[in-house]
C-alpha cells in the first residue's frame, strides 16, 4: 500500500513518514527541501520502502510532477495525508493580506491541490483514504491565530463535504485534529513587533498558554501518527479525530458556552483573573 505525506521534514509529518515505514508502508514522503531534513535523510538512506522527494504544495507544477513521479515509480496513491502546514501568532490587525493569503494557500489549497490530485484514481479504483491533518483550532478560535484558525475551519468544511461526495466510490475522508502538539511549528513564529502596542496582553497570553501546554498537555507527533494509521486500516474511520484530552475539553466547553464567553473574556485585563477564568471553565491550571 502506498501512504502518500506531506510535510514531512519535522514534527508530525516526519513521524508519520517513519512509523508508516516501520510498519511495513510503502512511503512516500514529501518536503520543500528534503535535503534539509536530517530526519528524511536518514529514512532515504535507510529504507528501501521509503521514497523522499521534494514538494512545494503551494505550487500546481510542483505538485503535478511530483505525483507522476510516484505514479511511475511506485504506483497509484492508496493513502494521502495532508499535513503540510504553517502557523502564525498575530493580530488580525497586523497581519498583511500576503502572509494570510501564504497561510491560506498552504493550509487549505496545498491540501486543496493534493486531494484533486489523487481522487480520480481513487475513485477508479474503488478505495483510496484521505486524512487531513487540521487541528482544534478548526473547530474553535484562538487569538492571535485568525489566518491560522481562518485556513483550519476551511479545510474541515471542504474535508467534510469531500468526505459526502466520494463515499459512494468507496474513498474514505478523516480529519485529525490534535491540540497543542510538540512540534517546531510554533517556533518558526517569533512574536511580532507590530503587535506590541495594542496586543502585548495577548502576546504574553500566548507564551504562556502554549509553553505550559507543550510541557503538561502538549501530544506527541508519535501518537498523532499511530492515530492515522488506525484511521487507514479501520472498516469504518471517523470523520473526526480530536488529540488528545486538551482539544477535547477546549471543543466541549466552547461549544457549551458558546462563542459569547470566549468574547467576555478578550475583555479581561488582569491575568490573574484571566486565568482563574481559563482554569474554572477548561480545568487547565496555567497560572
Amino acid at each position: 500500500m502506498n501512504v502518500f505525506i506531506t510535510g514531512c521534514s519535522t514534527g508530525i509529518g516526519l513521524a508519520a513518514a517513519e512509523h508508516f515505514t516501520a510498519k511495513g508502508y510503502q512511503v512516500i514522503a514529501t518536503a520543500r527541501n528534503p535535503k534539509s531534513s536530517e530526519g528524511l535523510q536518514s529514512l532515504d538512506q535507510s529504507n528501501d520502502s521509503s521514497l523522499v522527494l521534494p514538494l512545494d504544495v503551494t505550487d500546481q507544477a510542483s505538485v503535478d510532477t511530483t505525483i507522476k513521479k510516484v505514479t511511475d515509480e511506485v504506483g497509484d496513491i492508496d493513502v494521502l495525508i495532508n499535513n503540510a502546514g504553517i502557523g502564525h501568532g498575530m493580530s488580525v490587525e497586523n497581519t498583511s493580506i500576503d502572509k494570510a493569503r501564504e497561510i491560506m494557500e498552504t493550509n487549505y489549497f496545498g491540501a486543496y491541490r493534493m486531494m484533486k490530485a489523487v481522487i480520480p484514481t481513487m475513485r477508479a479504483k474503488g478505495s483510496g483514504t484521505i486524512i487531513n491533518i487540521s487541528s482544534q483550532a478548526g473547530r474553535r478560535p484562538f487569538f492571535l491565530q485568525g489566518p491560522y484558525c481562518a485556513s483550519k475551519y476551511a479545510l474541515n468544511g471542504l474535508s467534510e463535504t469531500l468526505a459526502h461526495e466520494v463515499a459512494k466510490f468507496g474513498i474514505r475522508v478523516a480529519l485529525v485534529e490534535p491540540g497543542v502538539v510538540r512540534t517546531p511549528i510554533f517556533g518558526k513564529n517569533a512574536l511580532p513587533e507590530e503587535d506590541k502596542k495594542h496586543y502585548e496582553m495577548l502576546q504574553s497570553r500566548t507564551v504562556r498558554m502554549i509553553t505550559k501546554g507543550l510541557l503538561e498537555t502538549g501530544c506527541d507527533p508519535i501518537d498523532i501518527a499511530k492515530c492515522m494509521l488506525d484511521i487507514v486500516v479501520s472498516e469504518s474511520p471517523k470523520m473526526h479525530y480530536l488529540l488528545e484530552q486538551d482539544a477535547r475539553d477546549n471543543i466541549r466547553v466552547y461549544d457549551e458556552d458558546g462563542p459569547e464567553a470566549w468574547i467576555k473574556d478578550g475583555k479581561i485585563e488582569d491575568d490573574d483573573e484571566y486565568f482563574k477564568v481559563q482554569k474554572d471553565r477548561y480545568g487547565y491550571d496555567l497560572s
